[in-house]
């Protein structure tokens, strides 16, 4: 896929089984696109981060934007006076054709996952993808079982393929893994040491994701070996609501996860950042989280805003609840005496300005409460919310209520 925020799900015909890395550069999809970017194009590819835009939050577009030294606020100027103008001039004039090399890549490894998240998808997780053959004959209008290919790194054959194509590109400076759940694939590890035996570890960045449910004393010896690592930890709340949403976590194991991540960054080159994608449970106590970054110095990625499943959207919730929220944010903003700074800081992980990411982030997440644009459906998808979370609870013998018990009257005034 061209990018790692495009959520289209759309299906290509190009393959790590047919086409090689280098090849996709070129490729009809590529190139297409490129030339649609370049005449002023919206594509689907860029509707994740269209959305976030329109709250005035720091996109991957724009964090992508500013490795050609592109700020959007000054996009002619800067756009004219990019290092990389000179191949946007020559993809414009030769079919979107290009002679640059990838120098990021993301490398989804499989759907492999110990997880089963409310707001995650089954080609993301196999945990999931059992719930969902049960959750479509419970309400089928709501869940859609899509067809699964397997996880291409079983196959030792396209690894080693694969981890070749790496060596041949010149400028790779950054690899980012995702699963599943990416510490818990064996194909993760084989992959690194593979490029740590082949010497091209010492000059590439590596990042991953988890769940905070994994850790392994491997982790610390191939990380270490790379030039510098990210760690991206997925968590949603410190409160219990997190396990809920990400059944069957525990949230005293991710927090003691978490210690090991914080000390481990101690001893090596290593980023911590916090990805939070808030439904509208589990924003409830995202203050919890927001004083846990501020007391461990973690950022957090820009705020990104959940649109699938469309009835976990926070603009769902009443004006009662999110008053309830914003009043939190505020006495956290109050507490460490927050500014409200009017940079932009696209640059996030510049740990130069980590204090003021973490007050960013938390500004941002505010204002966004506070701008919510209420959708015209609002009344059917808090009916399908209750449909949505009474499915899973069918499986898992639980209740939302003994996590937000602060959520009855809502939920029972749409039939919970």
């Amino acid at each position: 896929m061209p990018c790692r925020w495009d959520f289209s799900m759309t299906t290509s015909p190009h393959n790590i089984r047919n086409t090689s890395i280098l090849e996709y550069m070129n490729s009809d999809i590529m190139r297409k696109l490129r030339l649609d970017l370049l005449e002023g194009q919206v594509t689907a590819t860029c509707v994740s981060c269209k959305n976030e835009d329109q709250y005035n939050k720091v996109s991957g577009r724009q964090r992508q934007l500013l490795k050609s030294a592109i700020n959007i606020q000054e996009f002619d100027k800067t756009f004219c006076a990019s290092p990389h103008w000179a191949q946007f001039e020559h993809s414009y004039n030769n079919q979107g054709h290009t002679d640059s090399m990838p120098v990021d890549l993301q490398i989804d490894l499989g759907n492999t996952c110990n997880s089963s998240c409310i707001m995650c998808m089954p080609m993301y997780s196999s945990r999931l993808a059992v719930d969902y053959v049960k959750l479509q004959k419970i309400e089928p209008a709501l869940f859609n079982l899509p067809a699964l290919t397997g996880n291409w790194t079983d196959d030792p054959t396209l690894v080693d393929k694969f981890i070749n194509e790496l060596a041949e590109i010149p400028n790779i400076r950054y690899i980012h893994f995702l699963g599943g759940e990416t510490l818990y694939l064996k194909s993760f590890y084989d992959i690194c040491n593979r490029l740590i035996d082949m010497g091209l570890a010492k000059d590439i960045s590596i990042g991953t994701t988890t769940n905070c449910t994994v850790y392994t004393p491997e982790l610390e010896q191939v990380l270490k070996a790379f030039k510098h690592a990210h760690l991206g930890l997925s968590i949603e709340s410190l409160h219990s609501i997190n396990d809920y949403v990400r059944w069957p976590s525990n949230i005293a194991t991710v927090k003691k996860n978490i210690e090991k991540f914080v000390n481990l960054r101690n001893t090596m080159d290593l980023q911590l950042s916090l990805r939070i994608t808030p439904s509208n449970l589990s924003v409830f106590y995202i203050d919890t989280l927001f004083e846990f970054m501020i007391e461990n110095s973690i950022i957090a990625e820009s705020c990104n805003l959940l649109t699938s499943p469309s009835c976990l959207r926070i603009e769902l919730l009443p004006k009662d609840i999110l008053n309830t929220i914003l009043s939190r944010l505020n006495e956290i903003i109050k507490k460490y005496n927050i500014s409200d700074s009017s940079d932009s800081l696209v640059n996030r992980r510049n740990e130069n300005i980590r204090e003021q990411v973490i007050d960013k982030v938390i500004i941002e997440y505010r204002d966004t409460l506070q701008n919510l644009q209420i959708p015209d459906n609002v009344e059917q998808e808090r009916h399908n919310l209750v449909r949505f979370l009474k499915a899973f609870e069918s499986l898992r013998n639980n209740s939302i209520l003994d996590y937000l018990p602060e959520y009855e009257e809502f939920l029972r005034s749409y039939g919970y």
